[in-house]
């Protein structure tokens, strides 16, 4: 039974930043994409500045492994160009 337990806390630790990962890929993946057509998408000039500013902040920390900073620049750069 302890053991049971230990291997599921171990399993949900390794797992987590698994997860964290694909997400943070998806979005920068989205982000890019509304990034080349942001004309079509109705994104100005200078908001898609930011937005790619936020992108190359999240692909540093993407780099260094820090998902959750990833995931959150990433999440600023999509609420500024109401990407879903």
């Amino acid at each position: 039974m302890r053991l049971t337990n230990i291997l599921m806390a171990a399993v949900f630790v390794i797992a987590t930043p698994a997860i964290a990962f694909a997400d943070c890929n998806q979005d920068i993946d989205k982000v890019e994409a509304a990034l080349t057509r942001a004309d079509d998408r109705g994104i100005d000039f200078e908001t898609a500045n930011q937005m790619r500013a936020l992108l190359e902040k999240a692909y540093e920390e993407h780099r260094k492994g820090n998902e959750a900073a990833c995931q959150e620049l990433i999440d600023q750069a999509k609420s500024m160009g109401a990407i879903e």
